[in-house]
């Protein structure tokens, strides 16, 4: 079975950029809530640069702005993108290095995409992140995003879990990790929703703790808006 190149679906061409809308929950009220803040970000892809292994690389900066996009685009955040070879597509974050697309793009193929991160260490602050298994779906398949249909795209579920499985009970303990991502063709990341949310039950007396979501907890989708 014929696979398509990694960069049909991660093209990296220098003044390239896609506009989202982020949706971003944070905590409230010690972490007894949350609210949800939205902007708009966009992504460049700024330089071609080699990374610390001597790799070439690609820069990208996201800038920010309000949502409505009335304010200058300010400059937030920077990352870095590496196709290693044809075999996958390295995308680093906070110091993180996630392996995003890997050859072949097959219905159902799956990876570790963040086998490159120590999330198992009792002393890592990302250990949800272990042993994720990434797996394409709905490969070249539309996907509809703020009123936009891309014709051909491909998604990539990295995580779907629920401890303990069942519904939100503010009694008992519940995590949550979710995290999916979609591509179009000859644009890159047109959606993503990444949910991770702890939940620690209220404690009876004497300590007559409340409810609250554990620092770290938080979620975040973009969605693109436009990109050219």
């Amino acid at each position: 079975m014929s696979s398509p190149a990694l960069s049909e679906y991660f093209p990296l061409t220098v003044g390239k950029y896609i506009t989202y809308r982020v949706d971003s929950t944070v905590l409230t009220q010690f972490g007894r809530d949350t609210t949800v803040r939205s902007y708009r970000a966009r992504d460049i892809v700024d330089a071609e640069i080699q990374d610390g292994m001597g790799r070439k690389s690609y820069r990208i900066i996201r800038s920010m702005t309000n949502l409505a996009g009335t304010n200058p685009f300010v400059p937030a955040y920077t990352f870095e993108a590496t196709p290693e070879s044809t075999d996958w597509v390295e995308y680093k974050e906070n110091n993180l290095r996630f392996m995003k697309l890997r050859f072949p793009i097959i219905e159902g193929f799956q990876w570790k995409g963040n086998s490159f991160i120590d999330a198992s260490s009792l002393n890592s602050p990302v250990r949800y992140l272990a042993g994720w298994e990434y797996q394409y779906q709905d490969i070249g398949q539309p996907f509809t995003v703020n009123g936009k249909t891309y014709p051909n795209t491909l998604t990539i579920l990295q995580r779907d879990e629920v401890v303990p499985e069942g519904p939100f009970n503010p009694q008992f303990f519940k995590q949550y990790d979710y995290s999916i991502e979609v591509y179009a063709q000859g644009i890159g990341l047109i959606y993503k929703n990444l949910d991770h949310k702890v939940w620690q039950p209220p404690t009876p007396p004497p300590d007559s703790r409340p409810g609250y979501w554990e620092d770290g907890s938080f979620r975040i989708i973009l969605s693109a808006l436009d990109n050219n």
